[in-house]
């Protein structure tokens, strides 16, 4: 299965707080972010967050559309992803939307990883296929 390894850095992060009772807020956020690697481009983020009073215990859920190029290949694609963040645990999900590619990338199926560096940057991994690479 092929891999795209790449980094991103996030260009804004518009986040508006639609409930707040007893320190837990909920917030919808629309972020853009910059992509350089074997992914290149940009793209464009809705999310939906929940922040509680403990740093280490939150969730989001949001749908990403990604423009530009994967190993080489343009075109767009759809992310789902999603984390829920514990004190002990998280487990975070990274999937491309079924049918919701484009160009050279139409049929693009996959799921991804993102780690988060020390000095703050993210790495991002897709693990994908494509119809014609067999």
């Amino acid at each position: 299965m092929p891999r795209a390894t790449s980094t991103f850095t996030i260009d804004s992060w518009d986040e508006q707080t639609w409930d707040e009772h007893d320190g837990v807020k909920l917030a919808k956020a629309r972020v853009t972010k910059t992509w350089r690697g074997d992914l290149e481009g940009t793209s464009i983020t809705e999310g939906l967050t929940v922040l509680t009073p403990v740093e280490t215990s939150r969730a989001y859920f949001a749908v990403e559309r990604f423009e530009g190029s994967v190993n080489g290949r343009r075109g767009s694609f759809v992310l789902q992803h999603s984390a829920l963040s514990l004190p002990d645990a998280a487990a975070p999900s990274w999937a491309v939307m079924p049918e919701a590619a484009s160009g050279e990338l139409r049929g693009l199926t996959g799921t991804g990883e993102i780690v988060i560096t020390p000095d703050g940057g993210h790495t991002f991994t897709l693990d994908y296929e494509l119809p014609d690479d067999g």
